[in-house]
């Protein structure tokens, strides 16, 4: 075989192959999968859908959309993995690319991303890390005169007052703080175990965090009374500080 017919040959199969096995794609779960064929008959029969533990009997005709191509939309796609159909060989036309007999489903309708691991991998040890340094920076710092300083420092605006209590609350509270960014970890999480496929540990995390999330609701409530509380317990003291009464 000469050089001119091995790329001849070459070149055909770069641009045959990819049409004789065409493959729908990746869709989510619970979603619906418009399955198109391109076929050389009148009419066409979907025969069978059929995974690794289910089969479901079709024989229905699909809809002629256009010309020779014909549709079934299919939505009993309640579990995770490939998905095969099953149509009438005899009407085969590979043409057009839509001669391929699978797709596949996932939790996220894409396939498995490196990418999109590599950078929750990295989220998950930023957070981590700023847990760590809050937890370094602030677990012994003390606060005790620290409202004495913003009732000394108050020159009668009181917007400027409020932002420094609000500010020092913030920073005392650091329970807010881990519980937030606890929360952010979470979510990064269930993004990981989204994009591995996972669907138990997935179900579990997305329970699980659900639970944390309204935990969070009550986190930010109790925060706010303690925050109203540390507002008049500032009020008082700047009142005692001008009337000359030390605390």
């Amino acid at each position: 075989m000469d050089k001119t017919h091995f790329l001849f040959i070459f070149f055909m199969m770069v641009f045959i192959l990819p049409s004789a096995t065409a493959y729908l794609g990746e869709f989510p779960m619970n979603s619906c999968v418009d399955i198109k064929v391109l076929s050389n008959c009148s009419s066409v029969d979907l025969s069978i859908v059929e995974t690794n533990t289910q089969t479901y009997v079709i024989d229905a005709a699909m809809q002629n959309i256009a010309g020779q191509t014909f549709n079934y939309t299919f939505c009993n796609t309640t579990a995770l993995g490939e998905y095969k159909y099953l149509w009438d060989e005899n009407c085969v036309d590979c043409s057009g690319g839509l001669c391929g007999n699978n797709f596949e489903v996932t939790l996220s309708g894409v396939k498995k991303s490196s990418t999109l691991i590599i950078s929750d991998i990295f989220l998950i040890i930023l957070i981590s890390l700023l847990i760590f340094i809050l937890y370094q920076g602030y677990k012994k710092t003390d606060y005790s005169e620290s409202d004495n300083k913003i009732g000394e420092a108050h020159d009668g605006k009181w917007s400027k007052t409020i932002m420094k209590t609000m500010g020092n609350n913030l920073m005392r509270n650091s329970f807010l703080w881990y519980y937030s960014l606890g929360w952010l970890l979470l979510i990064v999480l269930k993004d990981l175990l989204y994009n591995f496929n996972t669907l138990e540990i997935y179900n579990f995390f997305t329970l699980f965090t659900d639970i944390y999330s309204f935990g969070m609701f009550l986190v930010i409530i109790v925060w706010i009374g303690v925050l109203i509380n540390h507002f008049t317990y500032i009020t008082d003291l700047v009142q005692d500080l001008n009337l000359g009464v030390d605390r």
